[in-house]
């Protein structure tokens, strides 16, 4: 995960909402993630506050559920530190 903007979408939620992988990265303005998991996809950096909201409001365009399908990771934290994400099945919508 990147802490510069990043956004973190559920994989299940994709076909919960009949979401195609590539309309998925049209809207990120991507080719591919930045890292993934079985369960999530983790997409950034993303330049800027403006350019996240952006997505944000595209993402939603697109039917997935903000917060229940997808989220975003920022902050500001030294470099040495670094983060991953792990999906909990027992706490999903």
């Amino acid at each position: 995960m990147t802490t510069e903007f990043g956004l973190i979408v559920r994989r299940s939620a994709l076909v919960e909402r009949q979401v195609d992988l590539q309309d998925l990265f049209a809207v990120m303005e991507v080719g591919e993630w930045f890292d993934a998991s079985d369960d999530l996809l983790s997409f950034g950096p993303h330049f800027g506050h403006e350019a996240l909201i952006t997505i944000v409001s595209r993402l939603i365009e697109l039917g997935l559920v903000y917060f229940d399908d997808f989220f975003e990771f920022c902050g500001d934290y030294p470099p040495w530190c670094a983060f991953r994400g792990r999906y909990n099945p027992s706490s999903s919508t």
